[in-house]
């Protein structure tokens, strides 16, 4: 791309300084970032996310340090003042086609932060299509030298590799470019399983927390921890619940999941029983979301489409986590409920397909790290089965 000089926001930043965190002024302070060929200083917001306090180059000191080496500290991509049109931006473009609104976000905070590695206040000002191997190559040595793991480090790079086949289909990247910038292999990592499983016991304890808080909400809180734990659903699927979702001939619910994907899960006969006295005794059966707010401390809630928020499902499940904390004395996340789940059905011989249907997966490699087993029972079982062989 050429420099436009009809374009009064346009302007080519050469930029000096640690692009995450400023200058070091040799002294441990550290200076906002400026623009060597004006002085001026580049406008940015404060990181985003967790990083590591002490950032180390792969690379030796001595080596970075020697006299005459010229570092290219950021990426050199086009930076304007003012926002570029949305529908000439392939970030934008990108995020506008992204299926659900939660992935929409994490995917423009990450773009936010790369634009900010190359002195941008965000990702609407600065030329995407300007990319090329060695930018992508720096951003992702960036991340890894202020120490971002491995899975963090590939989420960013399928987020440039998507903004460059847009920029392509734009016609503002050569093919070849976005060939070169898709060959980039992702950092390599071993996966290591997170989260907790927990026994049906504790399950039951959890929802049990939630039922006996003395609230009015007591009984709809109990409902959506149920939901999580013994049906397997996201957070995000329990608020999109709308009562027109069940079917009450056949006690099953319709799913609403990631990527407007559906399945129809059933019930189980206590969960139907309890969600048919809610619907009896507070909620009623008028159209809307199933699990709606309960405003100015009345005893029944105020039916609407919208619903719960998801950070409504993580307050609720944390303060049936307080009221049984000798159960849960390491907290518990909603995926450690649907892991619960995933563990309780394969302990009971349901098969990985099976259990990857009932949690929406679409690759059934997502579904075995939410299994978790006991490696011991294994190696039991094969000394059993050989020492009858033998």
């Amino acid at each position: 791309m050429t420099d436009d000089p009809k374009n009064p926001d346009f302007s080519e930043k050469s930029l000096s300084g640690d692009p995450l965190t400023g200058n070091d002024d040799g002294n441990g302070t550290l200076v906002p970032l400026t623009d060597s060929s004006t002085g001026t200083m580049v406008p940015r917001k404060p990181r985003q996310g967790r990083i590591r306090q002490d950032p180390r180059s792969h690379l030796p000191t001595q080596h970075l340090s020697r006299s005459g080496a010229v570092d290219s500290v950021a990426p050199v991509l086009r930076v304007t003042t003012s926002p570029i049109p949305r529908l000439e931006n392939p970030a934008h473009i990108y995020l506008d086609s992204l299926q659900t609104p939660s992935g929409a976000r994490s995917r423009m905070y990450l773009l936010n932060g790369m634009a900010r590695m190359c002195g941008a206040s965000d990702y609407e000002h600065i030329h995407w299509e300007d990319m090329r191997t060695p930018e992508v190559r720096r951003l992702l040595a960036i991340l890894r030298d202020r120490g971002n793991s491995p899975v963090t480090r590939n989420t960013y790079l399928s987020t440039i590799k998507a903004t460059c086949r847009e920029a392509w289909m734009m016609g503002s990247m050569d093919l070849e470019v976005l060939e070169k910038i898709r060959s980039i292999d992702p950092a390599r990592h071993d996966k290591e399983l997170a989260g907790t499983a927990y026994a049906l016991s504790v399950l039951q304890a959890l929802i049990e927390a939630a039922r006996g808080d003395g609230t009015a909400t007591a009984e709809r809180n109990a409902l959506i921890i149920a939901f999580i734990a013994l049906m397997g659903l996201r957070r995000q699927e329990v608020t999109k619940i709308h009562l027109s979702d069940l079917v009450f001939s056949s006690k099953e619910l319709q799913v609403h999941g990631k990527g407007n994907k559906k399945r129809t899960l059933e019930l189980p006969a206590p969960l139907w029983d309890d969600l048919i006295l809610y619907l009896d005794n507070e909620r009623g059966y008028e159209p809307g979301a199933l699990f709606c707010p309960y405003w100015n401390r009345r005893n029944k809630p105020k039916i609407n489409d919208i619903g719960l928020e998801v950070s409504n499902v993580n307050s609720i499940l944390n303060k049936a986590r307080i009221r049984c904390e000798e159960y849960l004395p390491g907290g518990v996340t909603p995926h450690d409920l649907r892991r619960s789940f995933a563990t309780e059905l394969h302990r009971r011989d349901m098969s990985i397909r099976e259990i990857q249907v009932l949690l929406g997966h679409a690759n059934s490699s997502t579904t075995e790290t939410y299994v978790r087993d006991d490696t011991d029972s294994y190696r039991s079982k094969a000394a059993k089965i050989l020492s009858d062989e033998l």
